[in-house]
C-alpha cells in the first residue's frame, strides 16, 4: 500500500477543482472519508452506485478520463516487486 501514490490522478484534480472536500465528497457518496480514501489509492475499487454519482458531479468530463489510472513510476514498481518479494 502506497498512500501517497495517486491511482486516479484526474479524479483527485477534478475533487479538488470542484470546491468538494474529501469529506463532502464522501458524504455524497455514502461513505466514509477512509473508505473514499481507499477507493482513491485503489486499495479498494469503486462500487456501480459510486461510480454513477462520480460520473454525475463531474459529468464534463468523459468517464474513461476521469478514472484513468496512473502508472507507478520505476521506484515504485521496485518498492512493489521487493514487498511481494517478502
Amino acid at each position: 500500500q502506497n498512500d501517497t501514490f495517486p491511482v486516479f490522478p484526474n479524479l483527485t484534480a477534478a475533487i479538488s477543482d470542484s470546491g468538494l472536500t474529501r469529506r463532502e465528497l464522501a458524504q455524497v457518496l455514502g461513505m466514509s472519508v477512509s473508505s473514499l480514501g481507499r477507493r482513491l489509492r485503489g486499495s479498494m475499487e469503486f462500487r456501480l452506485r459510486e461510480l454513477l454519482v462520480l460520473h454525475a458531479l463531474f459529468s464534463e468530463i468523459p468517464m474513461s478520463v476521469l478514472l484513468k489510472r496512473s502508472q507507478p513510476t520505476d521506484h515504485q514498481s521496485d518498492e512493489e516487486e521487493l514487498s511481494c518479494q517478502m
